[in-house]
């Protein structure tokens, strides 16, 4: 299992963002899911994700969030799917409060394909987390961009580390 953090001595005074992703989840877009650090606590993280049927939210350790987005082998298609990766960034803040007000008001406007899905929620998360994501230039709006382009193009020009695979 791949530590969630590059430096846990930093985790009182900064923030840590994943997303993880589903690449053949939905046909050539793909879905995404959240979890940000709750700050000051070396291991506490809240995580959730989004699509048509339902939002979820949970709270626990980096073992829950990997558990929760574990893959799961398709006999069948012979390969991975669901969750098969996970990037992350440290932010200057970080306030899991702001994210699941964040999440609630995403939530609460419902699942829509373009223009409030898992990718809108994702992101509206994280810079309700952080101020430093919702100031970043690099991270543009949701709307119009597919999760599998976003998670690997928009994140690696926002200089997020390299995708983690799973399981």
């Amino acid at each position: 299992m791949t530590a969630p953090t590059t430096a846990d001595a930093a985790s009182a005074t900064t923030g840590r963002v994943c997303m993880f992703n589903a690449p053949v989840e939905v046909p050539k877009a793909g879905h995404v899911a959240w979890a940000v650090q709750v700050r000051g606590d070396r291991d506490h993280w809240v995580w959730g994700s989004f699509n048509v049927k339902e939002a979820w939210i949970r709270g626990g350790t980096w073992s829950g969030v990997r558990a929760s987005f574990n893959p799961v082998w398709n006999r069948k298609n012979h390969r991975w799917e669901n969750y098969t990766r996970y990037r992350c960034v440290t932010t200057r803040d970080g306030n899991a409060r702001n994210a699941q007000v964040a999440y609630q008001a995403v939530r609460k406007r419902g699942y829509d394909l373009l223009s409030n899905n898992c990718l809108h929620m994702s992101m509206a998360v994280f810079k309700g987390y952080s101020s430093a994501l919702r100031r970043d230039g690099r991270l543009p709006s949701a709307t119009g961009k597919r999760p599998n382009a976003y998670f690997s193009d928009t994140l690696s020009g926002a200089h997020w580390e390299r995708i983690h695979r799973m399981p």
